[in-house]
């Protein structure tokens, strides 16, 4: 079992691995800091719904609903609503 995910909240994807024996989750992650500051890609609907398909389907690669990298303008502030 093996996903890939924004799984921390800071934007950053982390990958979850099981070890072999099944005994335990491993998080693997970056320790270096970023100062880009955007919302957690979970807050995008598009990214949550290819997280879901990661745990029912083939293994693709999860893509948010806005462009990241070089030159992106700032991504739409999410519609989220509390009760």
């Amino acid at each position: 079992m093996a996903l890939s995910a924004d799984l921390l909240g800071d934007w950053r994807e982390e990958v979850l691995w099981r070890t072999s024996d099944s005994r335990a989750l491993r998080i693997y992650s970056t320790p270096i800091p970023t100062g880009t500051r955007i919302h957690t890609l979970m807050h995008d609907p598009q990214y949550r719904v290819v997280i879901a398909w990661q745990n029912t389907a083939y293994n693709q690669p999860p893509h948010p609903g806005f462009f990241i990298g070089d030159g992106m303008a700032n991504p739409p502030a999410p519609n989220i609503h509390l009760r």
